[in-house]
């Protein structure tokens, strides 16, 4: 039996009548069963278009031809990718004005986490400005249990809020603890274009090679509530990441909180080939 290799995704521009148009290759595998629907690869290529900015609040995505020519699908496979996107309130679609990326409510900053690697964790590293206070501090009973560290060791505390370009209301508040072997990215973050996660790997040659995600709905507490222009008692959604590098040592825990309206988390799941 001859198996057709995986064609590699790749995203170019090319010019066509003095206007540039971008055209991207999909994945394909001979064995579909490893690879998510050609219509929901088209939703992952065009969302993070939307979450980059490429199209801007307002604007129209490129009429249905084009898109099928941009992924080389047909207008079927195209339209299903584009109910996808207006059932998560992306785009809107209005007859004789096309699909047009949506305003969320409340003028706020949508935060779109997909999730299903380390790499997904680079969302809004570079699109959002990063208000944030570090401060050594000694850890706790408590923390230290959630840290699997010694009460009394001493960790980078990092507390703050990131802002879109546009706003003045954060998008979200995070807290975050760092290893105080590691403290030296300190000088780094300032100007961080990458997860801090990252920039501990390049710093100290470690690698990270677990992060357990936990999310739950809460209250706010009072001062984030206030920081996020939410009133009191609000509803959010936290966001918790522990971060272990590949010898099972704990280098950071954060938190995040966002409000309610502005979060929506996307996973993909797949059959694993062995699976009945």
């Amino acid at each position: 039996m001859t198996v057709t290799p995986p064609i590699k995704q790749t995203s170019a521009v090319k010019r066509k009548s003095g206007t540039q148009a971008r055209t991207t290759t999909l994945q394909g595998t001979a064995d579909r069963d490893k690879e998510p629907p050609l219509y929901q690869q088209v939703v992952h290529a065009l969302r993070q278009d939307i979450v980059q900015g490429v199209y801007a609040v307002g604007q129209n995505l490129p009429a249905e031809h084009e898109l099928c020519e941009r992924f080389g699908l047909s207008r079927h496979t195209v339209r299903e990718a584009l109910r996808e996107l207006r059932a998560s309130g992306l785009v809107v679609s209005r007859q004789g004005s096309g699909t047009t990326v949506a305003r969320q409510d409340s003028g706020a900053q949508y935060y779109l986490h997909q999730s299903g690697s380390l790499s997904d964790l680079l969302q809004y590293t570079n699109s959002a400005r990063w208000d944030f206070e570090l401060t050594e501090e000694t850890v706790g009973k408590s923390m230290a249990a959630r840290l699997e560290s010694r009460p009394g060791e001493r960790w980078l505390r990092l507390e703050g809020a990131r802002y879109s370009p546009s706003s003045p209301t954060p998008i979200y508040w995070t807290q975050a603890y760092l290893h105080g072997d590691y403290a030296g990215v300190a000088r780094l973050l300032e100007r961080r274009t990458v997860p801090i996660f990252e920039l501990i790997e390049d710093m100290y040659g470690v690698r990270v090679g677990e992060v357990k995600q936990v999310m739950r709905g809460r209250t706010a507490p009072a001062g984030v509530a206030a920081l996020l222009g939410l009133g009191k008692a609000a509803a959010v959604i936290e966001l918790t990441r522990l971060y272990r590098l590949t010898t099972g040592r704990i280098v950071e825990l954060s938190t995040n909180i966002y409000p309610i309206e502005n979060f929506s988390i996307e996973m993909m799941l797949n059959r694993r080939p062995d699976a009945n």
